[in-house]
């Protein structure tokens, strides 16, 4: 399988020393990230990016420059590495004939980002109740994973271009927390990756157990972002 990277349109496309000097890694918690922190901002909000395979950490980085500036936006990275280079958060398989994750990678890394999430916001003194999790392509199924199994501590995912596996789909337990799950969905009718059917299933499925995702399709986009998509996130944040 190809790498796959996250395509922007020259206004997206920011470098990651646009406000600064190079972001440090850092390795102190369940996964290695860089992060942008607020200046003067008690109990910030949080956004937590999930790149897609065969990225890093820094590949959706540059989106920070979007975001409002009193987030604290962390990009993480996956936790396994490929011989070609860049990660992933699982190695992608067949169950029964449908298009899933390997079930020891997925829940491990699902595990990893849920402990991740606290750790953010116990080291940064970040405001628990504000916490986003979003991702591109596997970091968009990884943000259905994450936010669908503990939206105790997730007030909102941002899926773009991803997918919900028949293995998520399963473990999802209806509760009051749940229902307030905030999801924003985005795809592109030629996404050639991860088909647009897959995406409007997703809605599909989410709509049909009592969740309100907010949809919405691109027409001929592949598998990308575009500025449309940004404003579209940025609307749906606020």
């Amino acid at each position: 399988m190809n790498r796959i990277f996250v395509t922007l349109l020259a206004i997206l496309t920011f470098s990651a020393t646009v406000f600064g000097q190079e972001p440090k890694l850092e390795t102190d918690l369940a996964l290695k990230y860089i992060a942008f922190t607020p200046k003067k901002v008690v109990h910030a909000p949080v956004i937590i990016l999930l790149h897609g395979y065969g990225s890093d950490e820094k590949d959706l980085y540059g989106l920070r420059s979007v975001f409002p500036p009193n987030y604290i936006v962390v990009s993480a990275r996956a936790p396994y590495p490929l011989a070609g280079g860049g990660y992933q958060w699982y190695e992608s398989t067949l169950i029964n004939g449908q298009k899933d994750g390997k079930k020891e990678e997925l829940d491990n890394s699902k595990a990893l980002l849920t402990k991740f999430v606290t750790q953010i916001v116990n080291k940064y003194n970040a405001n628990a109740r504000n916490v986003y999790v979003m991702g591109f392509s596997q970091g968009a199924i990884m943000s259905y994973a994450v936010g669908l199994s503990a939206p105790d501590k997730v007030k909102g995912i941002g899926v773009l271009s991803g997918m919900l596996y028949p293995s998520v789909r399963e473990t999802i337990v209806m509760s009051p927390q749940l229902k307030k799950l905030k999801i924003f969905i985005a795809h592109g009718t030629a996404d050639e990756r991860i088909t647009f059917a897959y995406g409007r299933a997703a809605k599909d499925h989410l709509v049909s157990i009592g969740l309100k995702p907010e949809f919405h399709q691109y027409e001929a986009m592949g598998h990308s972002i575009s500025n449309t998509v940004m404003s579209d996130l940025m609307a749906w944040l606020k």
